[in-house]
């Protein structure tokens, strides 16, 4: 196990997606719990102690790096030099597998609240300095939805990720069809919740050795730190390529051509009911005005 695991480092290093030392522990802690194996680990992680021994063993194949360039943030993480070692990746992928474009998909995340996040402009009376519009009164919980289309223009069932700490079929009353709905009382996605949707990914695409897919996402720590998925994805045909972090919001797909959007017809039909309805907007009412959103 501790090979396979070095062996899954050197290649997110190989990949320019390297792991901390933290990543690491939360690694081996997953790896003990699925293995049923004693441990005397907290918190979710190995300790300090098996980390510097793990590393010791295996002196020969790993060591600890600083990394070294500019700093990663959006405006220079955004270069020809990172984005050419991505494609350099995913162009070694597609040589492999020749994959078609209805084998080809991309998973994303966006936050959902019963607020407008896109207000449309209104034609009003010329010199008037303030317009106001009716939005919901307070802007509420979070909900996750995740979103997979691919390349040829085919979707998955989205999944919605609601904060609460209880679960009612309510929720999800208006979704859209196919849909599935989990529950966490942050609403943000989890690696348990992420492996959930991956298995629900598997049975909806139905890889095969003659018929294997890529899937490309981004470097959220539920999915390119879930060792669940990964071996999921090695035993399934399945090829993941990540993102390189901090350049997302160019080369995400879905951020380019569907989230947007659905982000701005989700806040016309919140606007709509803002107008028509004698009562205010709640969690129940979510998952029907994203499902009318979706479909347009």
């Amino acid at each position: 196990m501790e090979q396979q695991l070095v062996e899954f480092l050197v290649e997110m290093d190989h990949r320019f997606y390297g792991l901390t030392r933290l990543d690491v522990k939360k690694m081996a802690y997953q790896l003990a719990l699925k293995n049923n194996i004693k441990h005397p680990f907290t918190s979710n992680a190995a300790d300090r102690a098996w980390f510097d021994l793990f590393i010791r063993r295996h002196k020969n194949k790993i060591t600890i790096h600083k990394p070294m360039g500019t700093s990663f943030s959006r405006a220079n993480g955004f270069n020809r030099e990172a984005i050419g070692k991505f494609f350099d990746i995913l162009e070694a992928e597609y040589d492999k597998h020749n994959f078609t474009a209805d084998r080809v998909y991309n998973v994303d995340e966006t936050g959902l609240t019963v607020v407008q996040s896109k207000i449309p402009h209104v034609v009003g009376l010329r010199g008037k300095r303030q317009v106001g519009v009716i939005t919901a009164a307070e802007r509420g919980s979070l909900v996750t939805v995740i979103c997979c289309m691919s390349a040829g223009g085919s979707f998955i069932p989205p999944m919605m990720i609601f904060p609460r700490k209880n679960w009612t079929d309510t929720l999800m009353k208006g979704a859209p069809l196919g849909a599935i709905g989990k529950y966490h009382p942050s609403g943000w996605i989890q690696t348990e919740i992420f492996t959930e949707r991956f298995d629900h990914f598997l049975a909806m695409t139905h890889p095969t050795a003659e018929s294997p897919i890529l899937l490309v996402l981004d470097g959220h720590n539920s999915h390119a730190r879930n060792l669940d998925v990964i071996e999921r994805a090695r035993m399934n045909h399945v090829t993941i390529v990540s993102i390189l972090p901090h350049t997302s919001h160019k080369t995400q797909p879905l951020d380019k051509t569907f989230m947007g959007s659905i982000k701005t017809y989700y806040s016309e039909y919140i606007r709509q009911w803002l107008r028509q309805s004698n009562r205010p907007l709640g969690p129940y009412d979510t998952a029907e005005l994203f499902g009318k959103a979706y479909l347009q």
